[in-house]
C-alpha cells in the first residue's frame, strides 16, 4: 500500500486521500452508519418522484440510482442501474455504477460482467480500467 493511500473500510481495496469514495465497491471513506443525509434524502425523494412521473426517464433513474449508492442502499442501486442499461444501452457510466453497486453486495462475478460491459462502450476510459483491475482480484 502507498504511505500517502489509505484502504476502504468495506472491502479493503485501497483508496486515495483525495477520495471521498472507495473505487471499488462506492463505500464512504468514514463511517458507513455515520447516519443519512437529508440532501440525499431529499434528492430520492425527487428522483423517484420525476420516475413516477416518466418511468422511462433514463436520467432521473441514474441520478437515484447514484443518490441510493451514497445511502448505502447498494440492491436498490443496481435495479436503478439495470433499468437505465436497459433504457440508454449505451451509457457506460451506468455500466460503471452498476458494477459498483453489485460490489457492495459482493456479486463480484455480475459487477466484473457490467464494468466489461462498459469497456466495451469506453474502450479508452481509464476508470473503468481501474475499477475492472480492483475487481479482478475480488472473489
Amino acid at each position: 500500500m502507498s504511505p500517502a493511500m489509505s484502504n476502504c473500510p468495506k472491502c479493503g481495496a485501497e483508496v486515495a486521500p483525495q477520495d471521498n469514495f472507495c473505487r471499488v465497491c462506492g463505500a464512504s471513506r468514514t463511517s458507513p452508519h455515520s447516519g443519512r443525509s437529508q440532501t440525499i434524502v431529499d434528492l430520492i425523494a425527487e428522483h423517484r418522484n420525476q420516475i413516477a412521473e416518466d418511468p422511462d426517464d433514463a436520467s432521473a433513474r441514474y441520478s437515484l440510482g447514484v443518490a441510493y449508492l451514497y445511502d448505502g442502499q447498494p440492491a436498490a442501486a443496481a435495479d436503478q442501474f439495470t433499468e437505465v442499461t436497459r433504457l440508454a444501452p449505451k451509457f457506460a457510466q451506468a455500466y460503471a455504477k452498476l458494477a459498483i453497486a453489485l460490489s457492495q453486495m459482493r456479486d463480484y462475478h455480475e459487477a466484473r460482467r457490467a464494468i466489461n460491459q462498459a469497456r466495451q462502450i469506453q474502450p479508452d476510459n481509464e476508470e473503468y480500467c481501474d475499477i475492472a483491475d480492483r475487481l479482478a482480484d475480488l472473489d
